[in-house]
Order: C-alpha cells, then sequence, then structure tokens
C-alpha cells in the first residue's frame, strides 16, 4: 500500500479511503490531467525524438514486475545496451557473478521478493564498490536515500518515471565511467 501511495504522491495525486464494517472498504484514487503520455507507444516513439545519446555494454535490470522489466528492456536496448534481466536480488547477484566481467551498470527495483533492492545493493557493493547502480522506486519512503546514500556510485530514480530521466541518468553514469578511463 505505501508503494501505491507513493507513487500516487509522484503524480500529485490522492487517496481516498472510506471502510464500513461488514460491507468492505474502498479506495478511489484522483489523479491530475496530463497532457500528453509517458508509456505505450506513445512514449517509445517520443523517447528516440529526445536525443540521439546512445549507450553501450551490458548492464543488468532487476524488476520484480514482468510487464515493467519487460518495458524497461525494450527501452534500455534501443538506447543500445544488452540487457541481462533479473525479476529478484537473488537471481540478479547470480547473474553479475556469472557475468561480472561484462555487467558495467545494475538497474534495480527495491521491493522485490527472495532478496529485495537494499540487500542487494548491499551485496553488489561487497563484490565491487565501484559498481554504478540506478535504484527505481515507487516508495514515498524518506528512508530510501538515508538507506542508499552511504554508497558511493548509487542513484535514484523515483517511479513512475519517464524515459528521459532513465536516459539521462544512465548518459551521467556512462560519462562518469568514461572520464575514469
Amino acid at each position: 500500500m505505501s508503494a501505491v501511495l507513493g507513487i500516487i504522491k509522484a503524480h500529485n495525486g490522492s487517496l481516498q479511503f472510506t471502510s464500513h464494517l461488514g460491507h468492505g472498504s474502498t479506495f478511489k484514487v484522483y489523479l491530475p490531467v496530463q497532457i500528453g503520455s509517458s508509456c505505450g507507444d506513445d512514449f517509445l516513439n517520443n523517447a528516440t525524438s529526445f536525443d540521439q545519446w546512445q549507450g553501450s555494454g551490458t548492464l543488468l535490470l532487476v524488476e520484480d514486475e514482468d510487464q515493467v522489466r519487460n518495458f524497461t528492456k525494450v527501452f534500455l536496448q534501443k538506447l543500445g545496451f544488452i540487457v541481462i534481466d533479473a525479476s529478484n536480488g537473488r537471481e540478479a547477484l547470480e547473474l553479475y557473478q556469472k557475468n561480472v566481467a561484462k555487467v558495467s551498470i545494475i538497474i534495480t527495483d527495491l521491493n522485490m521478493p527472495v532478496m529485495d533492492g537494499y540487500e542487494l545493493c548491499h551485496e553488489l557493493k561487497k563484490l565491487n564498490p565501484e559498481l554504478p547502480i540506478i535504484v527505481i522506486s515507487g516508495f514515498g519512503d524518506t528512508n530510501i536515500t538515508s538507506r542508499i546514500d552511504h554508497y558511493d556510485k548509487v542513484s535514484l530514480i523515483r517511479k513512475p518515471y519517464k524515459f528521459d530521466q532513465l536516459r539521462d541518468e544512465l548518459k551521467s553514469v556512462v560519462e562518469g565511467m568514461e572520464k575514469k578511463t
């Protein structure tokens, strides 16, 4: 429920909740009208018009929701990345260890089964403190930043995000990596 509330607040919306004993509960979500679209075909088509920047290399995408993972994978491939994907932190850690020489960036959700994103970040940073990690979260929890800020090279994008936000963050990460070489 906190993830839902975080997403609603990120859209400047509100949530109304009513409950009647013996009759159940009702949740009403109110969102402001938005001009344009940030999902579906419009999202993909407009993505190429924002900027012609292309990334390269292999990144690991960690997201437990199939639809979100598949959609994000398409965006990342459109940007020029080879994408290895995982549905939970444990699977991601195993894939990273098998592909350590290839994977240069991690993109992960926080709230996942088996191993959450916080634990995944912790384990990955033990293996490679220099590994760039982009955390994507729908939680409105202010503790997120306090739990990831102590790691170098970990940044946060709040769900729902637009393609250009993810692209810009990846561009920043890649350019930072290039400056080190």
